[in-house]
């Protein structure tokens, strides 16, 4: 039926008469009546005004660092832009706003605390669309915290299916009140074609009453975000593009990449990297296998510069997958990703591999060379457990006390100690397998069930986990259908010299449960030792009083007073913006080095600086060590001399307060071999913009970085030559200029 309406204005009329309204369709006169009575109040001839703009995608978090974070959102009429927040729901000091009247709004809010919980209201400079307890975020910690760290991958997670909500709702369940501090996508965030209707119904709908409103949000692109279609893997214009925004100017870390189909970025001692797996770079000729093609040679330089203990890299298609997909038989994605590419993953020490495209959940034993080359891969039926695995065996690292469950464990550092490949592309879609089901290097795969992957790190540990589900809808119930632990630098053996009565403490190197035979059967991380009486003694401590996976060991000698290397004086001094650490020997045997470590609560320490020693000698020597970058507040400082022969000595810990008088300063320290150290100092934090150009004004360098709790120390690696080095912070509108001469 078809109707015609018709709009009459009210002076037509007289006041107190009623008029009957007709609807006229094109196959009958009317279909009712109405009656109207017009009264003699006054009627202005005149349109209504416009709707206001309604919400019609987000808010959802992006590029979130230590100190900002971008909100976006999308109405259906443009307007302005605002974004009100505090640290105290309902109480939104803070406001910044956007003239520019637009129906996708993205704005960016800055000077913010680390590791802190912010409230956050969306709208207008005329109206607010959104401000519910739920809309908040949480920033970044500091880079150098020591809390837990949570992530949470979704893959293969647009489809608008029942499963894509009860993944969701069982991992919302199994976190609880913790929150995550990144949420990552593993490709695949829109079936089938990734457009933009899709997003809305199949991504930004299904998440946006809690994950998108609250979490951190770092994408990763998939084949049915570029459409599917091999034509479209050079186009950074699709609805995947315009919808995300990523960190490519290294805001949050890592290395520049100039582009968000691939960045990187840091989460306190966690190094991310985002890697796109089906699009094409340099002219559309090359993709993520092209080792020479621009995205690899980027990737290269910046695991080269990572300094961060862990590694996660992400992409959508996987090295090793038997669900849906098949990596012995799908040569241009999945067997040229293996046997071309992800050994550079593996030369560089690298973690954990995350994957989707295959629609279940695989995880592997920790892998090692398990590739070779494109005329003659290694297939599933190649797989050697004894060859192909870091340990040698069929160890599943369940960390769980049943046979053959201790943790992976291996040392920090760039060199091939294994990887553990996971795929997790459940959660979304789910459901089948290839021929080989399942893959021989998968300790762990399911196919039937979908899920999310969550890991966990705690300094140097890390516990992942693939949250399933039972029950569905409102009854849906977590369950955690395979997990894994790794350490790092653990199972260590310390030799330890002291003086009688000095006090000691013995601390296990990681962190979980502790069994300390010798102590009493202590489970604390760290005991007392009494150094009452001189004498060589050992200890160990154990993640477990039987059957136990990690051991480290103590042997300590307690002297009477007679150590090779005999101090007269140790002192630690704040002054000029550093801290200047004084010590003086009055006799020195086989002495090799000493050693400065820095504390901030007394018991943690880590390393500071080395100062060589001078051998054997009987003449007093006095040495100093200067810390350029001194933590605000109270530090501490431990002195310790290695001999010749590797054992330790312990001298003493020097407590210092120290407290900036400078709002933002700079030093430079010339090392030689072309290396220079700039060290910055601020009383606040800051986001300190960072340029060097040589004489002939070239730039050299251009780099963004944040400063905490006093400052920090930037290596560079200069040619020969004279560079101006400019640095500024924009919080401040302070800026400071240095000359930087290079022999």
């Amino acid at each position: 039926m078809k109707s015609f309406y018709f709009f009459l204005t009210a002076f037509l009329f007289l006041p107190g008469h009623d008029v009957y309204a007709n609807e006229f369709t094109a196959d009958k006169s009317y279909i009712c009546t109405v009656p109207v009575n017009f009264t003699d109040s006054p009627v202005k001839d005149e349109f209504l005004p416009p709707p206001p703009p309604v919400l019609t995608r987000g808010p959802y978090l992006q590029v979130g660092t230590q100190t900002s974070i971008i909100i976006r959102w999308r109405t259906d009429i443009a307007e302005n832009s605002r974004v009100s927040w505090g640290t105290v729901f309902g109480t939104y000091p803070n406001t910044v706003d956007s003239a520019t009247s637009t129906t996708e709004h993205i704005v960016q809010i800055s000077g913010l605390t680390p590791d802190t919980k912010y409230w956050y209201s969306i709208g207008s400079s005329t109206q607010t669309l959104q401000a519910a307890n739920t809309n908040y975020f949480v920033t970044l910690p500091p880079a150098n915290t020591t809390r837990k760290l949570r992530f949470l991958a979704l893959g293969d997670c647009g489809n608008a299916s029942t499963n894509q909500v009860d993944v969701k709702n069982a991992a919302l369940s199994y976190l609880g009140s913790n929150d995550i501090d990144a949420l990552l996508t593993i490709g695949d965030n829109a079936y089938n074609s990734g457009l933009d209707t899709e997003f809305q119904t199949k991504f930004f709908d299904i998440y946006k009453d809690d994950l998108l409103r609250n979490k951190k949000l770092y994408m990763n692109p998939g084949n049915h975000d570029y459409g599917n279609s091999s034509t479209q893997t050079g186009n950074r214009n699709n609805d995947y593009y315009k919808n995300f925004t990523m960190p490519i100017a290294a805001e949050i870390g890592g290395l520049a990449s100039g582009t968000e189909a691939y960045y990187s970025y840091d989460v306190g001692d966690v190094h991310f990297i985002s890697l796109d797996s089906y699009g094409r770079e340099n002219s559309n000729t090359t993709k993520l296998y092209d080792t020479l093609g621009a995205q690899t040679v980027w990737l290269k330089n910046d695991l080269d510069a990572n300094t961060k203990k862990w590694v996660v890299v992400y992409f959508h298609h996987p090295p090793y997958t038997k669900t849906s997909h098949n990596s012995d038989t799908e040569t241009a994605d999945l067997m040229l990703v293996r046997e071309r590419f992800i050994r550079i993953l593996e030369r560089y020490g690298v973690d954990l591999v995350l994957c989707g495209h295959s629609h279940g959940y695989e995880r592997s034993y920790l892998l090692k060379q398990y590739y070779n080359n494109p005329s003659a891969p290694l297939l599933d039926a190649n797989f050697n457990v004894a060859t192909h695995t870091a340990t040698g065996n069929n160890q599943n690292a369940k960390y769980d006390g049943t046979a053959n469950s201790c943790a992976y464990d291996y040392n920090s550092g760039k060199y091939d100690h294994g990887t553990v490949y996971i795929v997790s592309g459940s959660a979304g879609q789910v459901g089948g397998t290839s021929a080989g089901y399942p893959h021989n290097a998968m300790y762990y795969s399911n196919a039937t069930n979908g899920g999310s992957f969550y890991f966990e790190v705690d300094s140097n540990r890390l516990d992942a986990k693939f949250i399933s589900y039972s029950g569905t809808g409102g009854s849906v119930v977590p369950v955690i259908r395979d997990q894994f632990t790794i350490f790092k630098d653990v199972k260590k053996v310390t030799n330890i010299n002291i003086v009688q009565h000095e006090v000691l403490h013995l601390t296990a190197s990681w962190r979980g449960t502790f069994y300390w035979p010798g102590n009493g059967g202590a489970t604390s991380q760290s005991v007392p030792v009494n150094t009452s009486i001189p004498g060589i003694y050992s200890f160990t401590v154990q993640d477990a009083a039987t059957n136990h996976c990690l051991k480290d060991s103590f042997h300590i000698v307690i002297n009477n007073g007679s150590l090779p290397v005999l101090i007269t004086s140790f002192n630690a001094v704040a002054g000029n913006e550093k801290v200047f650490l004084n010590w003086t020997t009055s006799q020195e045997q086989q002495n090799k080095y000493f050693t400065i470590e820095r504390s901030g609560d007394g018991n943690n320490f880590s390393y500071l600086t080395r100062i060589d020693g001078a051998g054997t000698t009987s003449e007093t020597r006095n040495y100093r060590a200067v810390d350029h970058a001194p933590l605000q507040g109270t530090s501490y400082y431990r002195l310790s001399q290695t001999d010749i022969d590797g054992r330790i000595n312990y001298y003493g810990i020097k407590k210092v307060n120290f407290k900036s008088n400078s709002g933002f300063s700079a030093s430079i320290i010339n090392k030689g071999n072309n290396r220079v150290s700039v060290v910055v100092n601020c009383i606040a934090a800051a986001n300190i913009h960072m340029n060097l150009v040589d004489m002939n004004g070239k730039m050299i360098l251009q780099e963004r970085f944040p400063v905490f709790n006093g400052g920090t120390v930037k290596d560079l690696y200069l040619n020969r030559g004279i560079y101006i080095l400019v640095l500024s912070d924009p919080g401040s509108d302070e800026r400071i200029s240095k000359k930087i001469i290079v022999y």
